[in-house]
């Protein structure tokens, strides 16, 4: 198993992959993360809040109920990541691509959407995305 530190996450994903990393509930919370290759990761209820997680990649990830509040994901990609009932509350996606995201049920209450690139998103129900910054 991981032993929780941004190294010790490159060198499963280095040595596992086309595997899935399995993060589902990890506390990765407040973490120095930029960068990082979440391809096809489980982070199903995973507490990433606070983490640097600019220009990381999560494509095809999961992403449910995923507590990411007040990190912060500038430059990040997020294809085909389904973020359902994710906590996305304050969370800086400056520059972001976001194409084909599920954020339904995702509460994105002061995110930051500015410059960010944003295709086929399925939205919160009811919810106005306005690009702040």
């Amino acid at each position: 198993m991981l032993g929780g530190t941004a190294e010790d996450l490159a060198v499963w994903h280095r040595d596992h992959s086309p595997e899935q990393l399995d993060l589902k509930g990890a506390d990765l919370s407040g973490r120095d993360l930029r960068g990082r290759n979440f391809t096809r990761a489980l982070l199903d209820g995973a507490n990433l809040s606070g983490a640097n997680l600019d220009e990381a990649v999560f494509t095809e990830a999961k992403l449910r109920g995923t507590n990411l509040a007040g990190a912060s994901m500038k430059k990040a990609t997020l294809l085909r990541a389904n973020c359902a009932g994710a906590d996305l509350t304050g969370v800086d996606l400056r520059g972001a691509t976001l194409y084909r995201c599920v954020l339904r049920d995702a509460t994105i209450t002061g995110a930051n959407f500015k410059a960010a690139i944003l295709f086929k998103v399925a939205w919160p129900e009811g919810v106005d995305v306005p690009a702040r910054g």
